[in-house]
């Protein structure tokens, strides 16, 4: 209720003489509410609440429309990755839990089915891209022929994805070609040898092969075996293929290419477009390519803008709300009650 609102209130119930009470009770309002609204008039505080309370930094009514209207044209995306987005693409700074608020409002935000424990970390970290890649292997089931595997290969630092394949096996020449794919497409063979990246696997019987063994030593890659039964050592690959199916496996597959369509668009997804939080909310592209810095430079100046505009837009509000709270009207409705 706006501060006229509850003058006009205090001066209809001061009118009623002994029926107060009825009258309060009539228009919904609590005795200690009317007594408080009573002494701040005689006081001289009679603000309202709302220019009391109001925040600086508020949000505007317009850029409220904008979080609606980008959740609804992303509503597989968390409030995370729509803040992040709102900063890059529309000028908008807003932070995560402000997006949850405004979701949670309009009764968009998805329930989580469940809650990941976070596993150890590899301990040897890197810190920049192709310092050591990661590879393993899921499987999907296609209805009538069984089981695939889908070998991936990720850059441990950027986490892009550099290489994947559906293969029928697991054999060490199903593993070799999902490698040598990484390795053409970024000419890492032909880098010197002491510059060249480390490749992290579990004890997979095709990956101790001697055949994987001898392939990996004739490229120049040195190869890391993760603890035995000990899957957090490779734990981001572990999560990728763990995010991948949750995707994919909405429907199920009968045919396999229809798998692998599937596959090559979350992958495109993940690599280029999704935001990714253990990432400081880039894209795996981002990282990989070096623009990591440049986003988070723009991405403050962007917030700063965008508070400047907000506290500018409600520090007018609050000033409109003191001058009609000192207009003739509402002096001359002070001055009835102080007689």
């Amino acid at each position: 209720m706006s501060a006229v609102e509850q003058s006009r209130v205090v001066a209809e119930v001061e009118r009623q003489g002994r029926g107060k009470s009825r009258r309060l009770r009539e228009l919904g309002i609590s005795r200690s509410t009317y007594y408080w609204w009573r002494w701040r008039q005689r006081q001289g505080s009679w603000k309202s609440t709302e220019e009391i309370e109001r925040p600086w930094n508020r949000l505007r009514p317009e850029e409220e429309a904008i979080v609606l209207a980008v959740a609804r044209e992303m509503p597989s995306w968390r409030s995370r990755q729509l803040a992040a987005y709102l900063t890059d693409h529309r000028g908008l700074a807003i932070s995560a839990s402000t997006v949850y608020r405004i979701l949670r409002r309009e009764g968009l935000v998805k329930r989580i089915q469940y809650q990941l424990a976070a596993g150890k970390e590899y301990q040897h970290k890197t810190t920049g891209p192709h310092q050591l890649w990661a590879t393993d292997a899921s499987y999907f089931r296609v209805v009538g022929w069984g089981y695939y595997y889908l070998v991936t290969v990720m850059d441990d630092y950027s986490r892009f994805i550099l290489a994947w394949k559906v293969q029928r096996d697991m054999t060490a020449d199903s593993l070799i070609e999902v490698v040598q794919e990484a390795l053409d497409s970024t000419g890492m063979t032909d880098i010197p040898l002491q510059d060249r990246t480390r490749l992290l696997s579990d004890n997979g019987s095709g990956y101790i092969s001697r055949a994987f063994r001898e392939y990996l030593h004739l490229v120049g890659i040195r190869h890391i075996l993760a603890a035995p039964y000990h899957p957090q050592t490779n734990g981001k690959l572990e999560r990728y293929h763990r995010t991948l199916k949750d995707d994919v496996n909405q429907v199920p597959y009968e045919v396999v290419g229809d798998l692998e369509a599937a596959i090559r668009a979350f992958v495109e997804f993940y690599n280029y477009r999704r935001y990714h939080k253990a990432l400081k909310n880039v894209t795996p592209s981002d990282v990989l390519e070096g623009r990591l810095e440049a986003i988070l430079a723009h991405r403050k100046e962007v917030q700063r803008e965008t508070f400047d505009r907000r506290r500018r837009y409600n520090q007018e509000i609050r000033d409109t709300l003191k001058r009609g709270a000192s207009s003739p009207q509402s002096l001359g409705s002070r001055n009835v009650q102080h007689r």
